[in-house]
Formats: structure tokens, sequence, C-alpha cells
């Protein structure tokens, strides 16, 4: 991820009015922490690890931790839309869509730049759902870890349209957006741990604690059966 990106981008956001949840604009140094690790809890790195764009050392106790300090509360689904998420936008002005963006930056192969946006991409991707290496960009999905429609039930429902494309869009993290093969993201669709875990069980403690922290990140709530299941899968990590 490209260091300017990821110093405008890079935090917590923040929901302000109470029953109308916005997304803040303030930048919060405290994920710059988060993403190093101070030792007692989950470690993560930007770096590629066998099958993600990232890699975490997940701290089984700390991530239920997280778990239990999400919100519980029922899904509010009726209404949604796929459209109410404005999507890949170039929002960042690079002449990049956020779609390309997230190939560039999560190509392997080293090969690949901001030049070659805009059409079909020959590099190398690894995709964390199913651990199949892919060479060609039309082969895959960008897929929101928390999908779009999740989001939407969890909150998303109360946002301005602003701040349903900078979720859509968002960069600030290389587990937000995430490259995956389309069959494996087609099997996932919208389901969240409850009804869906990747076919790479080795996976499966970062697929957890990276929504896990999308969800804390924009303030999202969880149900019970989806509490239910992260602490089961936390419990084993």
């Amino acid at each position: 991820m490209r260091a300017s990106r990821l110093a405008l981008l890079l935090s917590p956001l923040l929901l302000l009015a109470a029953g109308c949840q916005e997304i803040s604009d303030a930048i919060d140094d405290a994920s710059s922490d988060a993403a190093s690790g101070d030792g007692t809890g989950s470690q993560v790195s930007a770096e590629f690890s066998a099958t993600a764009p990232f890699t975490v050392t997940v701290d089984g106790a700390a991530l239920a931790a997280d778990v239990e300090a999400l919100t519980v509360a029922e899904e509010r689904n009726d209404g949604y839309d796929r459209s109410l998420f404005p999507h890949w936008k170039d929002d960042d002005g690079n002449g990049c869509d956020a779609r390309d963006d997230v190939l560039v930056a999560q190509d392997r192969s080293g090969g690949l730049t901001e030049a070659d946006c805009g059409g079909a991409m020959t590099g190398e991707w690894v995709s964390m759902y199913d651990a199949e290496t892919v060479t060609d960009s039309g082969d895959l999905d960008i897929d929101h870890f928390v999908p779009l429609k999740e989001a939407w039930g969890s909150g998303a429902v109360d946002w301005t349209t602003e701040d349903r494309q900078s979720y859509a869009n968002y960069l600030g993290n290389s587990w937000h957006l995430i490259a995956v093969t389309a069959s494996s993201n087609r099997s996932k669709s919208d389901q969240d741990p409850a009804e869906w875990m990747p076919e790479d069980e080795s996976a499966w403690c970062a697929y957890v604690w990276a929504w896990v922290e999308v969800k804390k990140e924009w303030s999202l709530t969880v149900d019970e059966a989806e509490k239910a299941a992260l602490l089961e899968y936390a419990g084993a990590c």
C-alpha cells in the first residue's frame, strides 16, 4: 500500500452523532500502533503471509475480548441495494479505481504499477480463501471483507452515501478489500462467519481476526449467531 495513502487513511474510523452513524474523517494515531502491535495482543504487519496480503499472529484471548466488546444487535437488511455503496471509485485521484489499487498493492510479482490500471493485468496473487495462485486479474474478485450487505445490516443503513462510498473504496489497510478467486468470493457471497468460512482452514484465525477488525474499525454490530461463531473460532486460535 502506498505510504501517502496510508498516511491519509490508516485509522480506526469513528461514528459520530448518536442515532446517526457518520464516519469521521479524523485520523487516529492509534491505528498505527495496532499495525505494529504492542506485545499484548495480536501482532499484524503489512507483509504478505503465505496466503493473505497481510501477516497476523493471532492472540486468541485478545481476539475473544474484541468479539465480546462488539455491540450485539439484529441485522436490519430492509432497503439494501448494492448501489447505495458507490464503489470502485478513484477517491485518491491517482488514476486507479479502488479495484485496480488493490490489484497493484496485492500483486506478489512486484511488476505492476499505477500505469497498469484500467486494463487486464498479469501478475501473481494468492487467494486467501482457497490458497489458489492466480496470474490473470480477470480471474479475481475484489472482496469487501465484511460484505456490503452485511455492513448495511450491521449499521451502514444509518450512514450517509458519502460514508458508504468511503467504506466501499477504503484502502487504509490490507484486509478491508482483498483480491480472491471469483469462485471463492461468490461462494462466500454476503455470509458472515456463522454461515461461511474459507475453504483453506489454515486461514481461519486470520480471517476471523480481520472480520473483527473491520467490525471494530467501522463500529459495526454483530448478531447473536455471528458472535457465537466468532467466539468459537477465536477459542481455537
